[in-house]
């Protein structure tokens, strides 16, 4: 009896023992049981279903370790021919290769998330952002061996764009603070804001109140600003600028200032002159005497063209096109490393939301022969 008791306190002791070992360990295996599907032949996008908690406090302090998010970008609304809201977006980036080979890479991620007591979403993250340094994180990286999901904890916080089960797309596109400006006060503070908006906003109204939270406020932010669309047909660009939140209704958007005019005025020889910020290379020489700034002219691109498609039938202004029209000013608004416009740049991907239906539509590294699909549950269409 004595026996039996001693051989059973043992067990006890053992099994507290694995227990708490498995406790400390836990963290890091849920990451490790994230599974990640390639998407494309070339490795440059791929599929993940997130099942982790990215509210403990071990991710966001991470993730509050990691620095600024910098994504360019060209974003418009539309109407589709079925009467849908749509928006389409450009994610340009040029991350290189770690070392001394610098040619343009990236790894990009569709992401599923369904947090408990919050909204379902998909969206697409941009990976490098989680480790810069790390120089598996680039496009084929998670086949190689090695490749541990872990460094992809925080990846619901570096979506670049995305859409919840209620049809609320968030987009985030940097801005250049001008000199005399405050700049953000947090680095990540911008992905933080889209994944709150992704995870408890249903429309662009209550985006739109989202903007000061207890953990991001709008000084925090104002290196970016958002584009907010929702299944209603609600567009606005939100800004911050000197802790001055402003909000834009309009189509289309780039990355430079839209609720304050950052035209610069000067006198010569007697005449008033109004001169724009101009757009500069990356050694800060100016390409153009005239341009709004940073994207001005992926912003006229888009513009210009979307007036052609102007719907008659309402009294507002809309447009109304075919998908595959919206793909094509996409298109022309590409960045290629070829070229030094407003500073060497490079599309990562290109992709179109449907509000109605709670869908993305990816095209990868500039590859458009090939699409993915997939719903707000994460379900592949095609």
């Amino acid at each position: 009896m004595k026996s039996s008791m001693k051989r059973m306190l043992a067990f006890r002791r053992v099994l507290l023992i694995v227990l708490t070992a498995l406790a400390l360990i836990l963290p890091v295996c849920m990451a490790e049981e994230m599974t990640l599907s390639r998407l494309d032949d070339d490795g440059y996008l791929y599929f993940m279903d997130y099942t982790g908690d990215y509210y403990s406090p071990r991710v966001v302090d991470t993730l509050r370790s990691v620095g600024y998010v910098d994504p360019g970008c060209s974003s418009f609304f539309t109407y589709n021919l079925d009467g849908e809201p749509i928006t389409c977006r450009n994610y340009d980036f040029p991350h290189r290769v770690i070392g001394d080979d610098q040619t343009i890479t990236g790894l990009n991620i569709v992401l599923h998330c369904k947090p408990e007591g919050k909204y379902e979403s998909i969206a697409v993250a941009d990976a490098v952002w989680c480790d810069q340094n790390d120089p598996m994180l680039r496009n084929g990286g998670p086949d190689t061996e090695g490749f541990s999901t872990a460094v992809l904890d925080m990846l619901p916080y570096q979506c670049m764009d995305g859409i919840n089960e209620k049809g609320l797309f968030v987009s985030i596109m940097r801005l250049d603070i001008k000199e005399g400006d405050q700049p953000g006060k947090m680095g990540v503070a911008s992905s933080m804001l889209l994944r709150y908006m992704l995870d408890d906003c249903a429309n662009v109204e209550e985006a739109v109140a989202k903007v000061d939270t207890a953990s991001v406020t709008p000084e925090d932010w104002q290196g970016c600003h958002f584009f907010v669309t929702d299944a209603a047909g609600s567009h606005v660009v939100i800004e911050s600028r000197n802790g001055e939140v402003s909000l834009i209704e309009i189509d289309v958007v780039t990355n430079f200032y839209l609720g304050s005019d950052d035209m610069q005025d000067s006198a010569r020889k007697g005449v008033l002159w109004e001169e724009a910020v101009g757009m500069v290379d990356e050694n800060g020489e100016k390409l153009y005497r005239f341009g709004y700034g940073h994207g001005y002219h992926r912003f006229v691109t888009l513009a210009s063209q979307l007036v052609r498609y102007q719907d008659k039938r309402y009294k507002e202004y809309r447009t109304l096109m075919p998908e595959e029209t919206a793909l094509i000013l996409l298109r022309s608004a590409l960045q290629n490393q070829y070229t030094e416009a407003t500073g060497t740049s490079f599309t990562q991907y290109s992709v179109i939301y449907n509000n109605t239906h709670r869908t993305v539509k990816v095209w990868p590294f500039q590859n458009y022969n090939t699409a993915y699909m997939f719903d707000v549950t994460g379900a592949q269409l095609q």
